[in-house]
């Protein structure tokens, strides 16, 4: 479960009895979250209504445009990282880092553009359920391929979960990637938790840190992820992913 906020406080994880609840607070107007609101519930508002008018402003017209455009983005960001990715062949690390992470926002850019939200929890099974055009059937092949879901065994699993566990050791929600992933464990969605494992490795390693970071810690990121060092294989299939890329922002 989680709330919505607009009142410029910090996101935090809370049990409310039974139920884990996290507390998500908007930094710019909630109009500029039709993607996230829509289909969302508003249980209580402030005097200014922010959250409800925001909510019903969402038209199925507003709703699409605004999922084309982060579908749009996320291929744009997976084409620059493909950049990186080339320009460090020489590590073959940081290369497979660049590569896998490239693959993760062409897989959330295609789902969006296939009319589907992105959810990091049930994306692999999102991706099972897609209707792709051709062109981008080869692109989400190439992903998964790099991503390297044949690889979810337990010990791979294991391995990355420490790893990821201490990458998110000072975040807030912690504790409730960890839940995620045993819920998934649980269930025997070897596939599955390891591609999230690998999803909440490749958002941290994007928005929390930095070149210097990548180099010294080129160990935590190959254990987080769990990286080939196949570089020529990744160039293979990273050529895939920018036809697929280009062909889509084309169309």
């Amino acid at each position: 479960m989680a709330v919505f906020a607009h009142d410029g406080g910090e996101n935090k994880v809370v049990r409310i009895g039974e139920h884990v609840v996290e507390l998500v607070h908007f930094d710019r107007q909630p109009k500029n979250y039709v993607v996230d609101l829509s289909g969302m519930s508003v249980i209580r508002d402030t005097n200014k209504f922010f959250l409800s008018s925001a909510v019903q402003d969402i038209t199925p017209e507003k709703y699409q445009k605004a999922l084309n455009a982060a579908g749009k983005k996320s291929l744009i960001s997976s084409l620059m990282l493909q950049q990186k990715m080339n320009s460090a062949v020489d590590h073959p690390t940081l290369a497979a880092m660049w590569a896998k992470l490239a693959a993760y926002q062409f897989i959330a850019g295609t789902l969006a553009l296939a009319g589907k939200r992105p959810m990091p929890l049930h994306e692999l099974d999102q991706v099972r359920q897609a209707e792709a055009p051709a062109g981008m059937a080869d692109g989400l092949q190439a992903a998964l391929e790099c991503i390297g879901t044949e690889r979810a065994t337990r010990p791979a699993i294991s391995r990355s979960i420490e790893a990821v566990r201490e990458l998110k050791s000072k975040d807030y929600d912690d504790a409730l990637v960890m839940s995620k992933i045993n819920y998934l464990l649980g269930r025997q969605m070897l596939a599955d938790c390891y591609y999230y494992i690998g999803r909440t490795a490749a958002e941290n390693l994007l928005a929390k840190r930095n070149d210097s970071f990548y180099t010294h810690y080129a160990k935590l990121i190959q254990l987080s992820m769990d990286l080939t060092s196949d570089v020529q294989h990744l160039q293979k299939l990273q050529r895939r992913l920018f036809r697929a890329a280009n062909t889509s922002l084309k169309g």
